[in-house]
């Protein structure tokens, strides 16, 4: 055999959660990339390679990562992540040599899962994880046996790109699970266990208490129709993770992936339902996390409803563990014997390190990018210790110092005003050597989590490579505060403006406050004097603490000549 197609360039790893996560192509209908049709048309001009990590939690440090190498003149293009693209595509084109990412990141997560166990063990946080560890490793064992001489299939990819939503839930429709007498109307069920719905249904085995249930089970709900009326259509609201729903043996309609997570109405063909006995049965799927059902539960006609809340009949068809669907049959002496296993998430720490960063060392990069942070939000300090060590923790096991670029999350309505303390444990970040944190209060969208302006967030983090790691001139980033001390009635912030200034955005609402105690702050008066913002109030005679962009949805107030905003930032002269 021949290796071919091969080409020297410079490798970046790509990592975080969902903004990271998010594909040129972005999520239809509603989060799109700006550009994204174009890009995509063009992609080919550019010599960009991606290698995409399966997503794999891990208890324990794994050698091999999953996954292919695809250059951008491939059809795959547009499931590229949309940051890692863009910042790529600027690398090459001021570099004038191939790009490659290495891109491992999974939407939702927390800083702490993607750091090694020592590491993560000397920030002294997480103690009831550590704890747990050794019982969890023999809970594993033991789990693994039960499932042993069980039938087993693969399952399908359980994150579909956008435009193949509708096929994949055919796949999942034609799985092997053996359940097709236990939708039909007539099947008995008397014999399975019990639960409320809307709710979760974590409990699908009867006799024992399930604490995490990620597998397939079949719901069953009989009802009866004293008069028919026409035009009958099925409500249903959000289902983590999946769901395929039957009236009376015939599918009326299924959803998976983002869908899921939307209200449904599916209408249902005449001659379906019958006057009298009814049934409607679901296949339900979780595959990891939360298993829920939400309210509505309604058949709807043109005359009347019928609520299907209430108890409901449930049995389990088959276990998934490891991307492995097992297949559990109809004895329910063998799942009574299902040992009780606190499973791994994608949320738990460190098993993302394990799966999905440990495999990639010792492969040569030049870098790394991350945009992450949302998971964190609320958990400022414990964020600044655990990124920290995540960085520092990356580096030894590579063996090098290499460059870290990171971006600071933008803003967005948490509805609880706690983002920019998280903001600002980033900006603290950025005072490690070799990293750079990229602001990005001007390109965010209070109303979704997943701004569409991703090119410039990828071309800001190229700036950031191009400037520090590769020595070119005339690249622009965000300045950050260095120092500050008091005049006699104002503070005094000195940035770091690279040879540039800053002015003041005159048409943006004050969103630069001062206090004396840390607690009540007060909108001040600013005077930017090149890179020195001078701040005061009149209702405070001696400042000690400024802070700017200090709410959820800032979009900051100060600017360089390249109109890139200063971070959010709290600065206090303890400090």
């Amino acid at each position: 055999q021949y290796i071919n197609n091969v080409v020297l360039g410079e490798v970046w790893l790509a990592s975080g959660q969902s903004n990271m996560q998010m594909p040129l192509e972005g999520w239809p209908p509603e989060e799109l990339i700006e550009n994204a049709d174009k890009e995509i048309k063009n992609a080919a001009n550019y010599d960009i390679r991606f290698f995409n990590v399966e997503r794999n939690i891990n208890v324990n440090p794994q050698l091999i990562a999953e996954g292919s190498w695809e250059d951008s003149k491939t059809s795959y293009v547009g499931e590229f992540s949309a940051t890692a693209y863009f910042f790529a595509k600027k690398i090459h084109k001021e570099l004038g040599v191939p790009v490659g990412i290495i891109h491992s990141s999974w939407g939702g997560t927390p800083v702490e899962s993607w750091i090694a166990n020592d590491a993560l063990q000397k920030t002294n946080l997480f103690k009831n994880f550590f704890s747990e560890l050794p019982s969890l490793n023999q809970d594993i064992i033991a789990f693994e046996q039960w499932l042993e001489p069980l039938d087993h299939f693969s399952a399908p990819s359980l994150f579909p790109s956008s435009n193949l939503i509708e096929t994949e839930l055919e796949k999942w429709k034609r799985l092997p699970f053996n359940d097709q007498d236990f939708i039909k109307l007539n099947f008995d069920d008397s014999n399975w266990n019990e639960l409320e719905l809307p709710g979760d249904y974590n409990n699908v085995f009867k006799n024992q208490i399930t604490s995490d249930f990620d597998g397939a089970a079949i719901l069953r709900k009989t009802f009866n129709i004293e008069k028919l009326s026409d035009d009958y259509s099925l409500q249903l609201g959000v289902v983590d993770d999946m769901e395929l729903s039957y009236i009376n043996g015939t599918f009326v309609g299924g959803t998976l992936g983002a869908n899921s997570f939307k209200e449904k109405n599916y209408s249902i063909p005449k001659g379906i339902l019958k006057q009298g006995k009814n049934v409607m049965a679901m296949r339900v799927i979780d595959t990891q996390g939360s298993a829920i059902i939400g309210s509505p539960i309604l058949l709807k006609s043109n005359e009347n409803s019928l609520s299907l809340s209430g108890v409901w009949k449930v049995f389990p068809t088959a276990e998934l563990y490891e991307r492995k669907f097992y297949r559990l049959g109809e004895d329910i002496s063998y799942t009574e014997k299902r040992p009780n296993l606190k499973r791994l998430s994608p949320y738990s720490p460190t098993v993302l390190y394990n799966g999905m960063i440990h495999p990639l060392i010792p492969y040569t990069i030049s870098g790394a990018i991350w945009y992450q942070g949302e998971a964190n939000v609320g958990l400022e300090d414990e964020y600044e210790k655990s990124f920290a060590a995540m960085i520092k923790n990356w580096r030894n096991n590579w063996g090098y110092e290499f460059p870290f670029y990171f971006v600071q999350i933008a803003p967005f309505d948490y509805k609880n005003n706690l983002s920019p303390a998280l903001r600002n444990a980033q900006r603290k970040s950025s005072s490690i050597p070799h990293t750079g944190m990229v602001v990005t209060l001007d390109i965010g969208n209070p109303a979704n989590i997943h701004p569409a302006q991703k090119e410039q967030v990828g071309n800001r983090l190229a700036d950031l490579a191009l400037g520090k790691t590769y020595n070119l001139e005339d690249k622009h980033y965000a300045s950050k505060p260095i120092s500050i001390k008091r005049n006699p009635n104002s503070l005094v912030v000195e940035f770091d403006c690279l040879n540039d200034k800053l002015s003041m955005l005159k048409s943006t609402p004050a969103q630069l406050e001062i206090s004396e105690d840390g607690m009540h702050f007060y909108p001040a008066t600013a005077v930017v004097d090149n890179c020195r913002v001078i701040v005061s109030s009149s209702k405070v005679s001696h400042p000690k603490h400024v802070r700017h962009a200090w709410s959820d949805t800032a979009t900051g107030v100060i600017v360089n000549s390249k109109n890139i905003p200063i971070s959010t930032f709290h600065l206090s002269l303890e400090e």
